[in-house]
């Protein structure tokens, strides 16, 4: 709950005829029809103890006001015939004794003075839809006024419950000072007031990266009719064109915007600015983390079956299909595939597998992340790839044929697939080798390197020996 603040304003006076007052605090007395002497209640202040009295009377007269407990209060009619008092109470009923010096008589009015609690006030402010819902509670058939500054934003009247709401709307970015005044018995009886902050900020619901395709979507609302900017920690994201990447939104305040991933980053922390006109009227942060690449390799075993290990997003799953994306399925029809711990690991009869290569492809809570395209030992008696009979070559899944075949040269053993669809262009494959294990391919280069570095050397002691013959 809101903390209440109680504005001091005098509402300016309001004229009543002595039937209409009346009828509105039933215990003032009409005029006397013998006279032209009246009195009645124009409002009450409770917060202040002020009871404000009107009436008429003859021009000049003196008029006196008494009560128990109270000192005598003195006014007279002016030129018009009317006259005004004000009389200070304490809280309860009291009756107020109204008597004209020139015609003698006594008007009895009967009020009572509350113990009023200003109105309480809480706000929900929707920076997107650009208003700020208040509710609370105020004295029962109370009329509240809510303004800011000079402008009277609304006005609304408090339920028979002692409840009231309204809603502002169409309101500018930024911080508004907002007031609630509240009318009872003919004047300002308290208020509350509370400064509410409307900004422009976006609200990111939507934060998914993808390893199929290397891009990250974030999708929310915004204020209609701004536009939005994404950065982040190098700075402004940007187009093919290297103009920084905008999203207007429109009325129905959605947006969507689809990002590259930065490279070699694992959590992905992207600024979305909100400018209305140019002026930026707020930010929102969107943190996504990006699922781990999947890697692995292929090794044939002594026994001559197949294992395909590597690492990938804790929790996800690996299955297997071959180069068409037909499932690899088990002995009872079942598609191969088992769960990523701190690695994943499958060993499997060469027979289940297909000729050449197989694709693991790695799915998180469901979702397609990322394919693996791993070259295979061929099977006894089939030609390898491309004609011939290499066997798997590369990295990480290279394998020496028995009988000491080398690997056929030039082949990658681990391809990653990537499947985009960049700025509403058709899919596209693309290969990229995994690095998962660069260990053997710097040995074999070092030894190569060596050998024909000792290759040189001895071409030259030849030469020179064959010189010094000549």
């Amino acid at each position: 709950m809101l903390a209440a603040t109680v504005v001091a304003a005098a509402l300016a006076p309001v004229a009543a005829g002595p039937a209409a007052l009346a009828k509105e605090h039933p215990g003032a007395t009409a005029s006397d029809p013998r006279s032209d002497f009246t009195a009645g209640v124009r409002s009450i202040d409770h917060g202040r103890g002020i009871v404000t009295l009107v009436g008429t009377g003859p021009v000049g007269g003196s008029v006196g006001i008494t009560a128990d407990g109270v000192e005598p209060v003195w006014t007279e009619a002016g030129s018009d015939g009317s006259w005004t008092a004000e009389v200070r109470l304490g809280p309860g009923p009291h009756v107020l004794h109204v008597r004209s010096q020139v015609t003698g008589r006594t008007i009895d009015v009967a009020v009572e003075l509350r113990i009023l609690l200003p109105p309480e006030m809480i706000a929900t402010v929707d920076g997107i839809a650009r208003t700020i819902a208040l509710e609370g509670s105020g004295h029962p058939g109370a009329h509240l006024v809510v303004r800011e500054a000079d402008a009277v934003l609304d006005e609304v009247d408090v339920a028979a419950d002692g409840t009231w709401s309204t809603t502002l709307r169409g309101l500018s970015f930024g911080d508004h000072h907002v007031e609630v005044w509240q009318y009872f018995d003919g004047t300002h009886n308290g208020g509350v007031d509370d400064v509410y902050r409307v900004s422009g900020a976006a609200a990111v619901t939507t934060a998914t990266a993808s390893r199929e395709t290397d891009r990250t979507t974030l999708a929310g609302r915004a204020p209609a009719g701004t536009t939005l900017r994404f950065a982040d920690p190098d700075g402004p994201i940007t187009d093919d064109s290297g103009a920084p990447v905008e999203v207007p939104v429109g009325d129905d305040t959605t947006w969507q915007v689809t990002i590259p991933i930065p490279d070699d980053v694992r959590f992905q922390v992207v600024d979305v600015t909100t400018f209305d006109g140019g002026r930026p009227v707020g930010t929102a942060e969107a943190r996504v983390t990006i699922p781990i690449a999947l890697a692995g390799t292929a090794e044939e075993l002594p026994d001559g079956s197949v294992r395909l290990a590597g690492t990938g997003e804790v929790g996800g799953i690996v299955s297997l299909e071959d180069a068409e994306g037909t499932p690899v399925t088990d002995a009872e029809g079942h598609q191969v595939q088992t769960q990523i711990g701190r690695t994943w690991e499958l060993v499997l009869p060469r027979n289940v597998l297909p000729d050449d290569v197989v694709v693991a492809r790695q799915r998180v809570g469901g979702v397609e992340q990322g394919a693996l395209r791993l070259v295979l030992p061929r099977r006894p008696g089939v030609p390898g790839p491309g004609g011939g009979h290499g066997g798997s070559g590369g990295s990480g899944g290279a394998l020496v044929e028995p009988g000491g075949r080398a690997p056929e040269p030039g082949r990658t053993a681990a391809s990653r697939i990537r499947h985009g669809d960049v700025a509403g262009q058709p899919d596209t494959t693309r290969l990229a080798y995994t690095g998962a294990d660069v260990l053997a391919p710097t040995v074999v280069a070092s030894a190569l390197l060596a050998a024909g570095g000792g290759g040189l050397v001895a071409a030259r002691l030849l030469r020179g020996r064959r010189s010094r013959r000549g």
